[in-house]
């Protein structure tokens, strides 16, 4: 499943939930889906038997994994594992906790489950299996620390929690005994690269400059702002619209709309030609004898698809 937002996150997210289902052709003997990121986190909640992997993005991934956490008893329950080709980093998913540091209460099981992630991508699949069923024995024998379990029974701290765990080494948990499975040959990785890898998209071969968003600083309003700017436009651009706050203000707009003094101006090529560079730049230095301009932001084509979003109303 793809948890995307790409219903406004038109070129981000957009691209991410088309990349998905490009990918997905490549492994037909599985099932790709997608759903809206929020109807994600709901779900995920009423009905989480729903999901098996899901695939997102770092923004939508880092909260979403966090929502997860809560389900199964919180930041110190979950592990992560960052695969590359060359390089893994097996982690728990919390942070640094230094409102906790050096007071040895932490939990110490989602670094201990991280840790056996890293085991089995190792291939020494016999010890992960004894580590995490001590680790279920243990737990199941109600030894918690002070972030979960049964108030009503004293908790340990991160020392001692671990020391359990060892104690408990050859035990087996009444439910969820993970099974042994026979170790797996290690193949060597290779670190030594000759260069940096470079990842090229396709689309850049027919990728061409149509226009420009400016953004600038001003307290007038959409239409004085909008006759400045014509005068710049020249013979190579042509002013297509203003937004403010995302929201379109010219040629078309509500007077009930609140503005604030930082305008996004939209200048696209007459008749649709590609731009240089330097056109926009030309542009650019026009703009500035009347605006203090904030940033710039070229708009692209790759073949007939823009690759920019629309504002709210245009």
């Amino acid at each position: 499943t793809c948890g995307h937002k790409a219903n406004i996150m038109k070129i981000t997210d957009g691209l991410f939930l088309e990349c998905f289902y490009e990918v997905a052709k490549e492994f037909p003997e599985l099932k790709a889906d997608d759903v809206i990121v929020d109807d994600l986190c709901m779900k995920l909640v009423t009905r989480p038997d729903l999901f098996d992997v899901v695939v997102m993005t770092n923004l939508q991934g880092d909260i979403v994994s966090d929502l997860c956490a809560g389900l199964v008893g919180g930041l110190g329950f979950a592990p992560s594992a960052n695969i590359g080709d060359h390089i893994c980093i097996f982690e728990a998913v919390h942070g640094t906790a230094p409102d906790i540091a050096g007071k040895n209460i932490a939990n110490p099981t989602a670094l201990l489950l991280s840790g056996l992630t890293m085991l089995r991508h190792l291939g020494f699949m016999e010890s992960a299996a004894t580590i995490e069923n001590s680790l279920l024995y243990t737990l199941e024998q109600g030894i918690h620390t002070g972030d979960f379990g049964d108030k009503s029974i004293p908790s340990v701290n991160t020392t001692q929690f671990a020391e359990a765990v060892i104690a408990n080494f050859g035990k087996k948990p009444k439910q969820g005994e993970k099974p042994s499975f026979p170790n797996k040959e290690k193949t060597p990785t290779n670190f030594k690269l000759d260069k940096n890898p470079m990842l090229v998209s396709a689309e850049m071969e027919n990728e061409h400059i149509i226009g420009v968003d400016l953004f600038i600083e001003s307290i007038e309003q959409p239409e004085l702002i909008a006759k400045k700017c014509e005068r710049h436009a020249g013979v190579k651009f042509k002013l297509i619209n203003i937004s403010n706050r995302g929201t379109q203000v010219w040629p078309t707009g509500s007077i009930y709309t609140n503005l604030v003094n930082q305008y996004n101006v939209r200048f696209e090529s007459l008749d649709d030609e590609a731009l240089t560079q330097q056109d926009v730049l030309g542009l650019y230095i026009s703009m500035s004898g009347n605006f203090k301009i904030c940033s710039s932001e070229l708009l692209n084509k790759w073949g007939s698809k823009k690759a920019y979003s629309l504002a709210q109303g245009q």
